[in-house]
């Protein structure tokens, strides 16, 4: 039987980083220009049958800023020709994606082309290793009907178990996005489209030529015919294939004519055998769509393999996240917000969408941790997250001052108003600061005079004042505080129930609370049991009466610290060699996030502390013993009327050039219990609603997770820390996901922090920090409805001080 496939189409691009080969602002130019040029290029006819696509329409947003008008011209003209290929995803993105802002510009995007009499339907990625359901779902909503994926199986691998092989992505509604399940974004390079000079690392893998280069259309042809064998033989149906090319054999590479002349030359000698044809997305859409109308239907997440790459950064992911809640805090608290302040808004989305692009540094970030260009990427990749940071403040500040906020904390008596900004009803914890050094006692009162439990905490310039109200959705109300005079401690020396030096360890049953304290802690959902070198011994829901310490995992609110060794002579070099067998060594770990002598030690618990015991809540700190941390200890607040405990990982994480991982458990023991995460709109089981050999060692989530059983539910919030891992902390094979409902109950790590990756993810996790997390009990038991109470529960409630 003979060759059956017939075509190769060809997709010539540039794969857009924004850093990696370069500063961030360059790339971003030299890709404006790259369209530029190829405008010019077609005024050649020589060159009418070159093809061009624009990879992210991010690059072709920023050349419409300082394009001419005969330029803008000639670009939607080229598009509309299908000379230039227009994809929708804007950047390739990891999964801090906010789909919301991605799908705010993705409309402006569509609005535009329409305006030109152009409807976008195609869509690319390239190199990363997968898109959430929340990007997908914006795309179907503006029209978007074919994504072309360019898998990179570099610490990650396609899914469906085969690439170059289409499917349907389907998602809640019903609506349906076909997929072409790609392969590498330089295949075209390895196979010799683009006329190599040397042989590449791909090349290598693929084929077994000589080193050979002195006729490069024979080498082509020659490496095409082995590829499409195997394709063949692996039981590929259609009679076209696709391979991406770029200009060089790099990232950002600019267009180039050569690849158009090699297809040319190949074409005279061996069109009969198979013909190579350039041809933008809209092109390949209508020449193969209709040709893979039969093609099986899937639903659930493409798990990003790369998403381990935001622990690498978790100070600035940390900045990053509470950049994106800012926003859409504003958002809630005024309506018109981003119209009004279009400007702090746009400034605001442009670099929320920045900062959840896939690049994370320069390529030399692991073998040469010293190079200024290293630094110079790594401030402005920080910078995308501060400036968010600061544009979605400056928004908030205007909004607080236009509702009457005085914009002065002095007061120790005063007014407040207190905006719930969601829709949840119930039960919330308020809190406001006042700068104070002397304010010892607080009196808070509604607007009919009640006096309200609160509680006075330290705070690094004055006082924190709490409390908690029942709140209707969007519900604003009024309260006034007044500072009291300090409480006075006196003992009632006639019962014994402490001794003269104020301790508080006999037990009584005058003050039943207190002398429990350093063992447990119980209110009317908890009771949590605790002892030094013991550690967390029970973590009893007193609705159900069940213990919910996880038996697989480690007991929740203890931090592990994993650690790979290096080789000996990383340790002592200080050459670049050094930094080139690190790079080796953490290749080695292929797909595991850790190396095969990895050790992984829990925190031994040294000293428990009562930092606050007063009528809104508890605060315990459990202080741990953690290799790799100068300080490592977990703050955990229970609330009085609350079934929610807020807690936070403090820790003053040391510098090593080991390869090293920090977690949390968030593992618990419920019965017959479902675990969802989500990305964008749609709730999922990890390991069962995903794509078919798709990743399931770790993911991303937008707010956290929530566990549901047939009795309700519990809701944990990740504000800080996106990444979460799953399954034993060790070496192991990888398995694929393949729907079993057993990879549902593997044990769940909120992933804190890492340095795995070899190449461009940051090696340096020293630092000081704290990383927040809380648990709330719900009665929920639908996971749409849970994730919206997360999500709410999420926008704690604002307060003004109104006089």
């Amino acid at each position: 039987m003979g060759q059956k496939i017939k075509t190769l189409y060809v997709v010539h691009h540039s794969h857009t980083d924004i850093g990696y080969t370069d500063l961030q602002e360059r790339i971003i130019d030299g890709q404006a220009d790259y369209i530029r040029t190829v405008l010019n290029l077609f005024t050649d006819a020589e060159n009418e049958d070159f093809r061009w696509n624009c990879e992210t329409y991010y690059c072709v947003e920023q050349f419409l800023k300082s394009a001419s008008s005969e330029e803008k011209e000639a670009f939607f003209t080229l598009v509309n020709q299908g000379k230039i290929g227009l994809s929708a995803t804007y950047l390739n993105f990891n999964d801090l994606l906010d789909s919301e802002v991605y799908h705010k510009h993705l409309a402006k995007m569509t609005e535009l082309f329409q305006s030109k009499g152009i409807t976008p339907k195609t869509a690319m990625i390239a190199d990363i290793n997968g898109i959430s359901m929340g990007q997908r779902d914006a795309m179907l909503d503006e029209g978007i009907e074919f994504l072309f994926t360019n898998i990179h199986t570099h610490h990650g691998m396609y899914p469906l178990y085969q690439n170059q092989t289409p499917f349907f992505w389907e998602n809640a509604e019903g609506k349906r996005m076909l997929v072409w399940n790609g392969e590498h974004y330089n295949l075209g390079n390895a196979l010799g489209i683009q006329p190599n000079r040397s042989a590449t690392y791909m090349e290598r893998n693929y084929f077994a030529n000589s080193n050979d280069f002195s006729k490069p259309v024979e080498r082509l042809h020659e490496n095409l015919t082995d590829y499409i064998k195997l394709c063949e033989e692996n039981g590929y149906n259609y009679d076209f294939i696709i391979s991406s090319v770029s200009g060089v054999f790099s990232d950002n590479a600019p267009p180039n004519t050569e690849i158009l002349k090699t297809i040319q030359e190949h074409n005279k000698l061996y069109q009969e055998e198979i013909r190579l044809q350039m041809v933008s997305l809209q092109e390949l859409y209508s020449l193969i769509g209709e040709k893979l109308g039969d093609s099986p239907v899937y639903k659930g997440d493409m798990n990003d393999w790369w998403g381990n790459g935001v622990g690498s950064t978790p100070y600035a992911v940390k900045h990053y996240k509470e950049a994106r809640r800012m926003y859409h805090l504003a958002g809630r608290l005024d309506k018109q917000a981003y119209e009004t302040q279009a400007e702090l808004a746009d400034i605001a989305e442009h670099n929320l969408l920045l900062y959840a692009e896939h690049t994370w540094g320069h390529s030399a970030t692991i073998i040469d941790p010293y190079d200024t260009m290293v630094l110079n990427l790594d401030m402005r990749k920080n910078s995308y997250a501060s400036k968010a940071h600061e544009a979605s403040a400056m928004m908030l500040n205007r909004i607080a001052k236009d509702q009457g906020d005085i914009m002065r904390y002095y007061n120790t008596s005063g007014s407040i108003r207190v905006t719930n900004p969601g829709s949840f009803s119930g039960r919330l914890p308020v809190e406001f600061y006042i700068e104070s050094c002397v304010m010892k006692n607080v009196c808070i009162k509604d607007s009919q005079g009640n006096e309200l439990p609160s509680q006075l905490s330290p705070h690094p310039r004055g006082v924190l004042i709490s409390f908690t109200d029942t709140f209707n959705a969007f519900e604003a109300k009024e309260y006034v505080y007044q500072e009291l005079p300090e409480k006075q401690m006196t003992i009632n020396s006639r019962k014994p129930y402490i001794g003269a030096e104020r301790v508080q360890d006999m037990i009584n049953d005058y003050e039943t609370e207190t002398y429990l304290l350093p063992y447990e802690y119980q209110n009317k959902w908890f009771h949590l049991t605790y002892a030094p070198k013991e550690g967390i011994t029970h973590f009893i829901n007193k609705a159900t009466g069940e213990d919910m310490l996880s038996e697989k995992s480690v007991p929740f609110f203890t931090p592990v610290y994993e650690c790979t060794k290096l080789p000996l002579p990383e340790h002592t070099s200080t050459s670049s060699a050094s930094g080139y067998i690190s790079e080796q060594t953490r290749r080695s770990l292929g797909r595991n996030i850790r190396g095969k002598d990895a050790v992984s030690t829990a925190g031994i618990l040294k000293e428990i502390k009562c930092m606050e015991n007063g009528d809104v809540f508890t605060l315990l700190e459990f202080i741990y013993e953690l290799p790799g941390t100068l300080h490592c200890s977990v703050m955990v607040k229970l609330y009085k009327e609350m079934p929610k405990i807020d807690f936070k990982l403090r820790m003053a994480k040391t510098l090593s050039q080991d390869i090293e991982s920090v977690y949390l458990p968030l593992d618990l023991k419920l019965p017959n219990r479902q675990l969802y995460l989500k990305k964008g709109k749609e709730a999922f089981r990890p390991g069962i609603d995903q794509l078919p050999g798709s990743g399931m060692e770790y993911f991303c989530s937008d707010d956290g997770l929530a566990y549901l059983t047939d009795r309700g539910s519990v809701l944990i919030e990740t504000s800080d820390v996106p990444l979460l891992a799953m399954g034993p902390l060790k070496h192991h094979p990888i398995q694929l996901c393949n729907g079993n409902p057993l990879d549902n109950q593997r044990e769940v790590y909120s992933w804190v922090m890492n340095n795995t990756w070899e190449t461009n993810f940051k090696l340096d996790l020293s630092g000081f920090c704290e990383f927040k997390y809380s648990l709330t009990v719900s009665d929920e038991t639908d996971p749409e409805t849970c994730f919206h109470e997360l999500e709410e529960q999420l926008y704690h409630p604002y307060v003004t001080i109104i006089s």
